[in-house]
């Protein structure tokens, strides 16, 4: 058992939220530590778009006009049903004399992360990684948390706040007691990264609807790629834990003339509605997902 300073500001969670945390108060000379359990980054990412409430609190940072760089636009959407196009929405208009950023940005958030891990990396401030939180006690003069190190050391630290950033499973809010209410959808739907061809792949957004299917298809960087979002049906638990690309109906894609020649990457998912009965509790705040998880459409937070 070792001990730590104290510091004002303990982050759990080394995702977007977190870092832009540990961004903002760095910027403002807030002294922090930077937690996350995982040793590594991650690789992968179903979070895709970046919106204007986002890169407006980005520009405040100094680092909007970087990410939009590094990330791809689309200002239009086109929507099909089964195989023609039936309206394009104007999306690069939507927001025009209201935000500087009136388009949708397209940057996975594994990119995303490393940008922002750079950003940190630039101002000397990087993550701990491997660290888990296993306990944390308030008092009226700050907080007392246990954190346990990838090689089994467990250290005692002191903090004045803690900012729990660690994601849909929480382990501060599993602490803090402030249970996560709601439910999750009955439908299934499939992530792909992929290198293709077709009329599609015009760096604007495509949602096809064909009867009970659908399939959204998002522009990425780099030429002939796109990510697709799609729903599956009429699969059990147990074939969906062991579904492949190669079980996914193409019959909206044929009617694309979509042809995929690659996939990068392939996961399945359910999307949750559920949410914190609070957000602060003493000395202990929830912050994104740690707090509330929902559809992404619509949504206004972090990618």
């Amino acid at each position: 058992m070792s001990s730590s300073p104290n510091v004002p500001v303990l982050i759990v969670g080394a995702g977007p939220t977190g870092l832009v945390l540990a961004l903002t108060l760095a910027k403002r000379g807030v002294r922090f530590r930077l937690i996350d359990k995982a040793t590594e980054a991650g690789t992968s990412s179903r979070a895709l778009v970046i919106h204007a409430r986002t890169l407006e609190f980005y520009e405040q940072l100094g680092i909007a006009e970087p990410l939009i760089e590094d990330a791809v636009k689309f200002s239009g959407a086109h929507l099909w049903v089964k195989g023609r196009e039936r309206a394009r929405l104007i999306l690069g208009d939507l927001g025009k004399g209201i935000s500087p950023f009136p388009f949708l940005t397209v940057y996975p958030q594994d990119r995303h992360e490393a940008f922002l891990v750079g950003r940190l990396a630039e101002l000397g401030l990087a993550a701990e990684r491997g660290v888990t939180l296993e306990g944390l006690t308030q008092d009226a003069d700050g907080t007392t948390v246990q954190l346990r190190h990838a090689d089994g050391r467990v250290e005692t630290g002191t903090a004045r706040y803690v900012a729990g950033c660690d994601g849909a499973r929480s382990k501060v809010r599993e602490i803090l007691g402030t249970g996560f209410e709601g439910g999750t959808y009955p439908t299934v739907f499939y992530v792909a990264d992929v290198e293709g061809n077709g009329p599609v792949l015009d760096g604007e957004l495509h949602l096809a609807l064909d009867e009970a299917d659908f399939v959204a298809i998002f522009p990425m960087a780099g030429a002939g790629r796109g990510r697709l979002v799609g729903q599956i049906n009429g699969a059990t638990d147990e074939q969906i834990r062991k579904l492949k690309w190669e079980d996914v109906s193409k019959n909206v894609l044929r009617r694309l003339n979509f042809d995929v020649l690659k996939v990068f990457w392939f996961s399945t998912y359910h999307i949750h509605h559920r949410v914190a009965s609070h957000f602060r509790q003493g000395r202990a705040f929830l912050l994104g997902d740690a707090g509330h998880i929902h559809s992404p459409v619509g949504g206004q937070g972090m990618n």
